[in-house]
């Protein structure tokens, strides 16, 4: 049975462009239809040597059709790390020598490994030998699960492709989207691109840029196909979906605006109720939805006011008196130095803090400050736009 390889364009959102092609092992079934051979690197009963030559074959006739191409692309080679335990430090690497004898250069050869498979000491040695040949490498299925940070500090990897099923269990949001833009802030601060991979639907897609991907492909594009294509092919679909993904987060961004806008106009009503360290809410109008408490601090950060707390009864949302946080101080919080510092910059309107998700809700909210005479802070904490603030008893259930 012949082994070849088929490529999968990976595109740069960006550029709206093919920038490179995955090469993954295809063969044929009588009838004629390509078919992945994936499923040999799992069947402990394949003979292995013989699944490394044929690793080994289809990669060295994808190096071959790639050195032929003038497509300034780059070409995407799957490891594993089983036959990078074989390889020790005196012997030559086999990709690099194939690379080598077709003249290819090896900044265009994007070397992938799984990120958590493997001897972790003979991968890093190999590793550090592709690059030191001047070939880039890419963590495949980051997130799958034995997510090894330290590979990333030691490797600095040029690409990191996210784990699919991550990815698509992020889609739901919750602790897995957290996951996801936790490792979207990793890329971007180590310098690495994050590519998404298995991107089916214009959904996924989308998500992907909120992801902050760089690189996507998926069958929503194109799956591996026998040849190279147009790398200009994306161009229009590219545009035409983020056109839509800026006209869908505008209208967003109007709406969130309008909410913060309501929350930060009944605040100047709370500050007008303050009457020393408490609150007089018995004068407040009826709070927005949004709200969630309101208390008071000294400038060193102790609370010196009870919680002002709304919360849902049987009647209704009413103010009720928790006074279990006073003398907490929260001066580590950034709400709070951001706070002080609008003020000395000369920003005498309130602020608001950047999101952050509560330990117990797992919801998101924001803290609007402002600093009031003698040696006074007033916060309110509110949730983000589009969070449900209610648990199953219909109660407010965030803690700061």
């Amino acid at each position: 049975m012949p082994y070849f390889p088929c490529f999968q364009p990976i595109i740069d959102i960006n550029r709206m462009s093919i920038a490179g092609y995955e090469a993954l092992a295809r063969t044929r079934t009588k009838d004629g239809q390509l078919i992945s051979i994936g499923a040999l690197f799992s069947d402990p009963s394949f003979n292995r040597a013989e699944l490394l030559a044929i690793d080994r074959s289809v990669r060295k006739q994808a190096l071959a059709y790639f050195a032929k191409s003038e497509q300034n692309v780059f070409l995407s080679l799957n490891l594993s790390p089983e036959w990078m335990d074989h390889i020790s430090d005196d012997m030559p690497v086999p990709t690099i020598e194939m690379a080598q004898s077709l003249n290819i250069d090896p900044r265009r050869v994007l070397i992938e490994f799984v990120e958590g498979a493997g001897e972790d000491a003979n991968m890093q040695k190999l590793l550090a030998r592709y690059r030191a040949a001047g070939m880039k490498i890419a963590i495949d299925d980051f997130g799958s699960g034995s997510s090894h940070l330290d590979r990333i500090i030691t490797l600095e990897p040029d690409i990191i492709k996210l784990d699919m099923n991550l990815f698509k269990r992020a889609m739901a949001g919750g602790v897995s989207q957290e996951v996801v833009q936790s490792i979207s802030h990793l890329a971007r601060r180590t310098g690495s691109h994050l590519l998404c991979e298995g991107v089916e639907t214009e959904q996924e897609f989308y998500f992907a840029l909120e992801c902050g991907a760089r690189y996507v492909q998926g069958y929503f594009f194109w799956p591996a196909l026998p040849e190279f294509i147009d790398p200009n092919s994306p161009s229009d679909i590219i545009r035409k979906l983020l056109g839509g993904f800026v006209s869908r987060n505008l209208q967003r961004e109007k709406q969130l605006m309008r909410y913060m806008e309501e929350m930060e106009y009944y605040f100047l009503s709370v500050q007008a109720a303050i009457n020393g360290e408490h609150l007089e809410f018995e004068t407040l109008a009826k709070a927005p939805s949004g709200y969630l408490r309101v208390f008071l601090c000294r400038h060193d950060g102790e609370q010196i006011s009870p919680n002002y707390e709304l919360l849902n009864g049987a009647s209704g949302r009413a103010w009720h008196v928790d006074p279990e946080n006073c003398g907490a101080n929260w001066s580590m919080r950034p709400y709070f130095y951001q706070a002080l510092a609008a003020t000395q910059w000369g920003q005498k309107s309130q602020v608001a803090s950047q999101p952050y998700r509560d330990i117990r809700s797992g919801r998101l909210c924001q803290t609007i400050a402002k600093v009031l005479s003698d040696d006074r802070i007033l916060f309110a904490d509110v949730l983000c736009f589009g969070e449900d603030h209610r648990d199953q008893h219909g109660n407010s259930f965030y803690l700061r």
